[in-house]
């Protein structure tokens, strides 16, 4: 009987795990588009800095002081959330924490009248919004999907991307329209109306019902007929990760990564000025890499069911590298620069994703909230430390130049370490992949 378990739990699962599961990727995609780490600062601030800077008389440099403030309260708040989300369902912490980040932009809008405010605001808002990091969202997808699990993962992360290409010009109408306190209101609307009743709806957790949690360890099952839930969950504790060169080398690479190709982000309406471009068409080029991210998204994750994930994702970042090295080196026109900027969107589009996947490939699900949250910690310290060097390599040498072999190098260094993770343990492999 236990012989036949696996190939009986296999034919149970549903074939289309994506038109089964539709809402809980729905939710996380929203979810994802209006949380602390897209909405939060990175995408939204741009649209503020002129009018505080006119309303406050601040310096760039000052408005920018909020970020590591913002960091240090999303990894904070992610470690909690990593713990969270393996005792149980995550629907009722991401709701809150979405209601608490909607709140906090309320906030900021009645009583930003100061600097010191400013930080202690926006430190609130990462408290607040720390919940809505992509650790929960991960934990339901990898729960309800197996064979299309980087698929779903991949359209899941896209909500960074798609907030990348709608926040700043909806941003920037709402300031025009209704001022910028105005503007607040009109992002804190985002996660309370669309991002907080979609995760009230869709992300029970409900792995009986899925049957992933049984199929994340199918040989394990003493009985054929045994409840699916019943069946223990396969995979390492993080204590067993934290002693594993595998984590360490996503952890180091990613802090690298995503710290440096966000320097580069960040700045490159700067930058292209710096070499000539319009200030239009400067914002046009950078618009590119939030459709980019979506593109990268998706298509990683559909190639990650396919592909040995750790090839899949050093195909991106070497190219990436050289992206960033042309910047570098060369002065490329409009057109050029348009398709240098979709390729590192490319990259970036496949960091959130790949690293959700990798853990669940080489870790299991026992312990995958803690896990990562490990790695998701040191993702979001990489732009809360990186990004402050790389605006101070453009403060020393006077260009942008050093800052992009700095990226360049670290984009490199995460490709390196991919490769170097080694093939999945065959406990984690899919059931249809099994011999």
């Amino acid at each position: 009987m236990s012989h036949a378990a696996p190939s009986a739990i296999a034919e149970a699962k549903p074939s289309n795990e994506l038109g089964t599961h539709y809402g809980a990727v729905l939710a996380s995609v929203m979810g994802l588009a209006f949380s602390i780490a897209t909405l939060g600062f990175t995408y939204s601030i741009g649209s503020f800095i002129n009018p505080l800077i006119a309303e406050f008389g601040w310096t760039r440099q000052q408005i920018f002081g909020a970020q590591p403030l913002v960091t240090l309260a999303v990894v904070s708040m992610s470690a909690v959330m990593g713990w969270l989300a393996d005792r149980g369902s995550v629907r009722g912490y991401i709701v809150g924490s979405q209601l608490l980040f909607a709140a906090g932009f309320f906030a900021l809008a009645l009583w930003l009248d100061s600097l010191t405010r400013l930080y202690w605001l926006y430190f609130l808002l990462g408290v607040a919004g720390g919940g809505t990091v992509g650790i929960g969202f991960a934990r339901v997808i990898a729960q309800r999907f197996d064979r299309q699990r980087g698929l779903a993962l991949g359209i899941a992360m896209s909500g960074t991307g798609l907030c990348g290409f709608l926040v700043p010009p909806y941003a920037t109408w709402a300031i025009a329209h209704f001022g910028w306190r105005g503007a607040y209101v009109a992002l804190g609307l985002l996660p309370l109306l669309i991002a907080a009743p979609l995760a009230w709806r869709f992300l029970g957790d409900e792995p009986a019902a899925s049957g992933n949690t049984a199929a994340a360890a199918p040989e394990q099952q003493p009985q054929a007929d045994a409840a699916p839930s019943a069946a223990p969950v396969e995979g390492a504790t993080l204590r067993q990760a934290l002693r594993d060169y595998r984590f360490w080398f996503m952890a180091v690479g990613l802090f690298f990564c995503s710290g440096l190709l966000t320097g580069m982000v960040t700045n490159l309406v700067p930058l292209l000025q710096e070499r000539g471009n319009s200030a239009s068409d400067a914002a046009a080029i950078a618009a590119v890499f939030g459709a980019a991210v979506i593109v990268g998204r998706i298509g990683v994750g559909f190639l990650l069911d396919r592909f040995w994930a750790p090839l899949v994702g050093a195909s991106l970042m070497f190219p990436a590298a050289v992206a960033a090295l042309a910047l570098a080196f060369l002065n490329p026109g409009i057109a050029a620069c348009v398709v240098i900027v979709f390729i590192a969107g490319l990259a970036g589009g496949a960091e959130v994703d790949l690293m959700a996947f990798l853990t669940a490939r080489y870790f299991g699900l026992r312990e995958f909230g803690r896990i990562f949250a490990g790695v998701y910690i040191a993702f979001a310290l990489g732009p809360g430390i990186l990004v402050v060097v790389f605006g101070r390599l453009r403060d020393l040498s006077g260009s942008y130049q050093s800052g992009l072999l700095a990226s360049a190098a670290g984009i490199a260094l995460f490709g390196v370490l991919l490769l170097c993770l080694g093939p999945y343990p065959p406990s984690t492999t899919p059931i249809e992949r099994k011999g």
